[in-house]
């Protein structure tokens, strides 16, 4: 066999196995494109849940404590919640948008959060100093739903100064601002005084709700709030 032609069959059969290098090529842009789409899965999915700004007015009451919804609403909803609670947690991812939607947003309940910080639970008073310290920049509500859409996060570490310091940064606050609320324990009494009184109102438990009055559970609240609306007329 000539040089040439050795040559030609080299090249013949080099041709025959050219098809699979596409179908190769097609099997590693397959595997780049999948971890690509493993690693945003999971970055998003570690990453906070975005916090929504209440379409409805916000303040605080005459003693102190911050609402969400028209103070002229028919229907008043005080909830006595501790930011380490798992069943509160449980409330204001599932229930509680529904609550904001359906009534807050509407006009037809004016909303309260009474802080009621547990013995039990070790962060209960900074988390409430936290949102309060948000509060003092406007920001109440939206340090209220970081730490309990994180509560899973920052409950079991021994300290919270600097997760909490991060949430200030991530909604927005002056952190030197709010690192100096915290340190100072400016609203360390109230908080303490807020829990002497839901105590003092027989609340043993939390999230516990009063609406118009009437205590009620978790369960009973929906029903509690369409009868109280039915009641002023609405």
């Amino acid at each position: 066999m000539s040089q040439a032609q050795s040559q030609r069959g080299r090249k013949v059969a080099a041709k025959k196995r050219n098809p699979l290098v596409p179908f190769y090529w097609g099997v590693g842009a397959i595997v780049v494109l999948g971890a690509a789409f493993l690693i945003t899965y999971f970055v998003r999915s570690n990453q906070s849940p975005s916090i929504v700004p209440v379409n409805a007015p916000v303040g605080q009451t005459a003693e102190g404590f911050w609402y969400k919804g028209s103070p002229d609403a028919k229907v008043t909803v005080i909830e006595y919640g501790d930011y380490q609670c798992p069943t509160c947690a449980y409330y204001e991812k599932n229930l509680g948008p529904i609550i904001t939607r359906d009534y807050i947003e509407t006009g037809k309940v004016q909303f309260i959060y009474h802080e009621f910080p547990l013995d039990g639970h070790q962060h209960s008073v900074p988390s409430a100093e936290a949102a309060r310290c948000a509060g003092d920049q406007s920001k109440f509500w939206e340090m209220h739903d970081m730490l309990f859409a994180n509560q899973s996060q920052w409950a079991t570490l021994n300290n919270v100064s600097n997760v909490f310091s991060g949430y200030a940064g991530q909604i927005g606050l002056n952190r030197g601002d709010f690192d100096a609320c915290m340190s100072a324990g400016t609203h360390r009494a109230a908080v303490t005084a807020a829990a002497q009184d839901s105590i003092a109102k027989g609340i043993t438990g939390t999230p516990t709700f009063n609406v118009n009055g009437q205590p009620v559970d978790l369960n009973g609240l929906p029903g509690a709030i369409e009868a109280a609306l039915r009641a002023a007329g609405q």
